[in-house]
């Protein structure tokens, strides 16, 4: 983390110098040395250094207290949003499989419809083919007799012709 610019004092800028009761420090009793006015110096940075710390501290933790927070709600909301959209879908599902199951239900009352119609027409298909085929027997043996009375009248009829053949007429 970088480190951050300390102002020198409040409410003014680095680059002035102490004004008013800023600058004003009671150094009465370690006015001897310099040594004395460059630790009371470290110990007024030290504290002051220590008090802003703190401030940036207590700073920093309370951004980081509510992005935790804004985190943590966005968080419950994509939770709650996902959860939802579960919900949904399993509602979906659950109505797409209930459709399927009643689709189901009519195909399988429609194909045991058309087997029982199959089982029906089974038998009746079967008497329909014995009776073209005993009606294709009467109308052969209906040809062969109509055939043999064509064939008879034919010779009958040959007879005939060469009797009146044999015939002459005198006129």
């Amino acid at each position: 983390m970088p480190r951050r610019r300390v102002p020198s004092g409040p409410g003014r800028p680095p680059s002035q110098p102490p004004s008013g009761d800023e600058g004003d420090i009671d150094f009465k009793h370690s006015q001897g040395s310099s040594d004395d006015h460059n630790e009371a110096f470290a110990v007024v940075a030290a504290e002051f250094k220590a008090t802003w710390e703190k401030k940036l501290k207590g700073r920093d933790d309370k951004i980081v207290q509510t992005t935790q927070k804004e985190l943590h709600l966005a968080l419950q909301n994509k939770e709650t949003e996902i959860a939802n959209i579960i919900n949904d879908m399993e509602t979906l599902h659950q109505d797409f499989l209930e459709q399927y199951a009643i689709l189901e239900d009519k195909k399988r009352k429609i194909t045991a419809a058309i087997a029982e119609a199959q089982e029906e027409l089974i038998p009746l298909a079967v008497k329909c083919h014995q009776a073209n085929i005993s009606l294709g027997h009467e109308v052969e043996n209906g040809q062969l007799e109509g055939m043999a009375l064509i064939k008879g009248a034919c010779q009958s009829t040959r007879g005939i012709a060469q009797e009146l053949g044999t015939l002459h007429f005198d006129c």
